[in-house]
C-alpha cells in the first residue's frame, strides 16, 4: 500500500515538472531494497509512462515541434544504449554516487537561483 501511495505522489511531482524521479530512485533504493541499476531502470519506465500521457496533452494543444522530438529521440536512444552498456561494466556503487552528486548539485543550484530571484 505504501508503494502505491509513494508512486502516486511521485507521479504528481513528475506531472508538475518538479522532478520526482530522483525521489523514486531514493525511495526504491532505501525503502524497497532495490539495487541501484534496477531502481534507475524502474524510474525510467515510470517516467516513460508519465511522459507518454503528457505527450497526448501537448499534441492536443499543438505545443510539440516534431523535428525537436526526432532529434531528442535519436540522441536519447544512442545515449541510453551507450550508458546501459557501461552500467553493466562498472561497479554498482559508481552510479549511486553519481546520482547523489547530481541531486546535490541540482538542489544547490535551485536554491541559489531562488535566492538570487529574491
Amino acid at each position: 500500500m505504501l508503494d502505491l501511495i509513494v508512486a502516486f505522489l511521485i507521479a504528481i511531482l513528475m506531472g508538475m515538472g518538479i522532478g520526482g524521479g530522483g525521489f523514486l530512485v531514493i525511495y526504491l533504493t532505501l525503502c524497497s531494497n532495490f539495487g541501484q541499476i534496477i531502481a534507475q531502470g524502474t524510474n525510467l519506465v515510470f517516467f516513460i509512462i508519465c511522459a507518454i500521457s503528457a505527450v497526448f496533452v501537448h499534441i492536443f494543444k499543438r505545443k510539440i515541434s516534431f523535428l525537436q522530438v526526432l532529434i531528442m529521440a535519436t540522441l536519447g536512444s544512442v545515449g541510453a544504449f551507450v550508458t546501459s552498456s557501461l552500467a553493466n561494466t562498472v561497479n554498482p556503487e559508481i552510479p549511486r554516487i553519481c546520482l547523489g552528486i547530481l541531486l546535490c548539485v541540482s538542489g544547490t543550484l535551485s536554491i541559489i537561483k531562488n535566492i538570487k530571484k529574491k
